[in-house]
Order: C-alpha cells, then sequence, then structure tokens
C-alpha cells in the first residue's frame, strides 16, 4: 500500500490542436512542464517542480474513456465535445477558455434551398448521407430533430449499425477520420463537424452553415472516483486553483492597454 509521500496524481494530457493552448496554460499557471512540445516524440511528460503527478499524453477522442475508467487515469484535458461524445463517466472540474469550436450541420454552398436540417431531409431525392466525428452526438440530434422517428443508420469501415434493428433508415451517418469539410459532395450530402469561429476551413471547401449543435470548449474532467479520495481530491483542487490563476493572467494581458 502506498503512503502519502508515495502517492500520485495521473493526468493526461491532449495531443493535437489542444496541445499549444495547454502548454502555454500551465507555463503561465507556473508549471514547468517538460517532454510536452509539439517536437517531443515520447508520450510522457513530467512538472519539473511536482512530483507528485504521473503524466501521459493521448488523443482528445480517447482522453475522456481513460478518464471515466476507475483506477486508470485521475484527471485529465481534453474538449467538451469529446466528453458527450464518449458519454464518458467524468466529472467537469474547470471549463479552460480555450479550444473553442462550434458543432454544425453544414451542406454544400450552392443549394440554396437547404437552410435547415427539415430542408435537407424534405428535398433530398435520395437516402442521406452524413459524414461526421462525432456519430453519437449527430444520433442524438437526428433523433431529437425528428422526434424520434427517424433513427439514422451507423456506417464505420468495420460494421453497418441499425439502431433499430431491421429498420431501413433514410439517413446514414458515415464515420469521417477527418478532413470532413471535404467529404461533400462526392461521399456525403451534409457533414457534421466541428468549426472555429472564423469558419475558414468551411469556406474554403464550399459550404454553408445549416444548423449550429452546441458550442464546446476545452476542460479539466475528472473521475467520480478520485473525487471521493481525499488525497486526490486535495490534489485535484490544488491544480484547479493554479490553473485558475494562470487563465486569469492570460486574460489580463489580452486586455486593451495592457502592458
Amino acid at each position: 500500500m502506498q503512503t502519502e509521500s508515495q502517492r500520485t496524481l495521473k493526468l493526461l494530457l491532449p495531443k493535437g490542436s489542444l496541445q499549444t493552448d495547454t502548454l502555454e496554460m500551465f507555463q503561465r499557471a507556473g508549471y514547468e512542464l517538460n517532454g510536452y512540445t509539439e517536437t517531443d516524440r515520447s508520450y510522457r511528460a513530467t512538472f519539473r517542480n511536482d512530483s507528485e503527478f504521473q503524466i501521459k499524453i493521448s488523443r482528445p477522442q480517447e482522453i475522456p474513456v481513460y478518464v471515466g475508467m476507475d483506477d486508470f487515469y485521475d484527471v485529465g484535458i481534453t474538449g467538451q465535445d469529446w466528453v458527450e461524445e464518449t458519454d464518458a463517466n467524468v466529472e467537469e472540474v474547470l471549463p479552460l477558455d480555450y479550444g473553442h469550436m462550434d458543432i454544425l450541420l453544414a451542406v454544400r454552398e450552392e443549394r440554396d434551398d437547404i437552410n435547415t436540417f427539415e430542408d435537407l431531409v424534405n428535398f433530398s431525392d435520395r437516402d442521406i448521407r452524413i459524414s461526421t466525428e462525432y456519430l453519437n452526438i449527430a444520433e442524438k440530434y437526428i433523433l431529437k430533430k425528428t422526434e424520434n422517428r427517424v433513427a439514422p443508420a451507423i456506417l464505420t469501415p468495420w460494421k453497418r449499425l441499425n439502431t433499430l434493428g431491421s429498420y431501413q433508415s433514410p439517413i446514414t451517418l458515415m464515420l469521417s477520420f477527418g478532413a470532413t469539410e471535404g467529404k461533400p459532395p462526392e461521399e456525403a450530402d451534409a457533414i457534421i463537424d466541428n468549426s472555429t469561429a472564423s469558419r475558414r476551413t468551411i469556406r474554403a471547401n464550399n459550404l454553408k452553415v445549416v444548423e449550429l449543435l452546441r458550442e464546446t470548449e476545452s476542460s479539466l474532467i475528472a473521475n467520480p472516483k478520485a473525487l471521493r479520495d481525499s488525497w486526490k481530491q486535495e490534489k485535484i483542487e490544488e491544480l484547479k486553483q493554479t490553473l485558475q490563476k494562470g487563465l486569469r493572467r492570460r486574460r489580463s494581458q489580452a486586455l486593451p492597454g495592457h502592458i
């Protein structure tokens, strides 16, 4: 059994698009984080000034799943979108005010007749194909929009799923592994994807936004069991408060006239 001096808090940090902002946040908060630059090839990192953390680096999509598993990882940083998509058993500790994304429905720009989800359904002359990385979010969205009348089929490279058994759905969600904006019109009629507020990639691929599903940002999440452990809860609270200081510094330096 570990003594208090031997215990560690297991932390997962995101690789990829959230990495630069995450590193900057820790630096502003006063943490000296080694092994977490974009050029580092290891998937393990350390805090030079705090040996009570065990840090590993993973994809944002996987982090909620791993943090949600008991006795696996205690805390992690990921997008709120992936917390919802994976339906992970985690608790949000602190929204981090970066990595802002909109999850949206988009179609080809020349489709003047399609300006809502209902238009997409009503004006299509064939079964509808929607490309997305968010199979669960998209499925819930379609079920809500159709008042549970249309359950989409889900197509992945490994399996085709019909959510109502033998039901032949007029809408198919096709799993995308990226570059989703480039799928219409050949591979898909529409996409459900994430985009920054500028919508540059959307416009560059001749798409238009039809509906906004939700807004999302990065977040510090924790395993509920870890939050019930007094030592881990205290360590997580210490991390939260220190990161809040870093976020306040960033906001103050972003104010006009700051020197």
